[in-house]
């Protein structure tokens, strides 16, 4: 049995519940755009925007690398106490983030027109993505920098400023999305526009935070470093490995939806309120995760086994822990929450039939989940990549050789969480229980 001291329960605890409340917004403002569309008469507006954000989340999260990375550098340059290194990496990473914006506006209607192409739904449904896609795409700068800066705060061990800038940006999309769907009956665009417009505000919002941070951090730039194209090399090959990651496990979701398009319009919207729950699970998850990255990342940073243990320890039972109350939530409300969620009748009896894949969701991807966070903190991202790998190509080939049913696409897409979560816990028995048992440790 691991000793584990109070003082380490409480700082994970301190780390997860603002992430928690934050990232609930998220799923839950998804839900509350699924709603205002699921109660319109035509299903193709759900339909529609589904797909719209299935593609635009190829880029959001396709740079969430940023994020990510950033974390995992930060946390462990300030477990080393080497301030200059921090501004340093977050100059290196915005430069980064400006280059990738810069390039996905400039190439947005081929993206568009090659993501449409590749989803291949009806030409309604089409027609609505295009139009939620064309509006979406100009807060692509916003998302990328507020997403990095929000992965530095992780890694600095401020988790606190997520939940005040998402809970305040989203609380106004919120507002705007209902206003301009049924105040100006915008319906797809207005969901887009009202997107758009919050994820702006949240930038300002992390941007003032950053300000003072720096305002009281120590230290300069390396300018140095921001010239070298080899200064770059620790970060790009980090980022590499999360970028394929990233990019396979968001093509296993267009798979999802685009074998969903296959099945039928009401398939593919049923199937879109389904992924907004599951959303809501994978967001609550981050709480664990970002509580490992950033505690995890700042034990190796110091050489601290006793640290990494308790991390490590606090961090997977706290995990287990909010898996078992989510798949609890979802067993008890699901049905009532589809009722809130559409009044189409065909939409609440074929979301209901595949919900028990939901429920069962939390305990099949939550260590998956958890030790997203543990990898990021540990920079084992080769191997968290490894994992979306092997469960990816799980999903493509149960796609093949199931029966083309959304029973058989639901049972598909779980092995691709259940591939991912069982190459994680192997690597982790391998390679970061034994860091534990070391004298030190150190960074990989």
């Amino acid at each position: 049995m691991i000793r584990v001291s109070n003082k380490a329960w409480r700082q994970t605890w301190a780390l997860m519940w603002p992430v928690m409340l934050a990232n609930l917004s998220l799923p839950l403002l998804g839900l509350v755009d699924t709603a205002v569309l699921g109660h319109l008469d035509d299903s193709v507006y759900l339909a529609g925007v589904a797909l719209g954000a299935s593609l635009i989340a190829f880029v959001f999260l396709g740079f969430n690398f940023l994020s990510m990375g950033l974390s995992g550098f930060t946390s462990q340059a300030k477990g080393a106490g080497d301030a200059r290194l921090i501004r340093t990496q977050l100059a290196q990473y915005a430069l980064v983030a400006g280059a990738l914006s810069a390039t996905v506006l400039i190439a947005q209607s081929v993206l568009v027109q090659l993501g449409l192409g590749f989803m291949q739904a009806s030409d309604a449904a089409t027609a609505e993505a295009r139009t939620y896609l064309n509006i979406r795409i100009w807060g692509v700068p916003a998302q990328v920098f507020t997403s990095m800066l929000l992965g530095f705060f992780v890694g600095m061990q401020n988790t606190r400023i997520a939940l005040v800038t998402v809970s305040v940006a989203q609380l106004v999309n919120l507002v705007l999305n209902v206003t301009l769907v049924y105040g100006f009956g915008m319906t797809t665009a207005g969901i887009a526009l009202g997107t758009v417009i919050s994820e702006y505000l949240a930038l300002v919002l992390v941007l003032l935070t950053l300000w003072r941070t720096l305002k009281h951090l120590p230290g300069g730039l390396d300018a140095p470093k921001l010239r070298s194209l080899k200064a770059y090399a620790g970060i790009f090959s980090v980022s590499l490995s999360l970028f394929i990651r990233t990019f396979l496990l968001l093509m296993g979701f267009a798979w999802f939806n685009r074998l969903s398009a296959a099945l039928g319009d009401s398939v593919l919207a049923s199937n879109a309120i389904l992924l907004a729950f599951l959303t809501l699970i994978s967001n609550s998850m981050d709480a664990s995760a970002a509580a490992a990255e950033a505690q995890v990342g700042l034990a190796i940073g110091q050489r601290d086994p006793q640290a990494l243990r308790e991390a490590l320890w606090t961090t997977g039972w706290c995990a287990l822990g909010l898996a078992s109350v989510l798949t609890l939530l979802f067993a008890l409300l699901g049905k009532p929450m589809l009722g809130v969620i559409t009044s189409q009748t065909v939409l609440q009896q074929q979301a209901g039939d595949y919900l028990p894949w939901i429920v069962a969701m939390p305990i099949l991807a939550g260590t998956a989940y958890w030790l997203d966070g543990v990898f990021i903190g540990a920079r084992l991202t080769a191997q968290m990549r490894n994992g979306v790998v092997f469960g990816f190509i799980s999903f493509v080939l149960a796609s093949q050789w199931l029966p083309s049913t959304q029973q058989a696409l639901w049972v598909g897409f779980s092995l691709m969480f259940i591939g991912r979560s069982v190459w994680m816990l192997s690597v982790y028995w391998r390679a970061l229980l034994p860091m534990t048992r070391a004298t030190s440790t150190s960074p990989s």
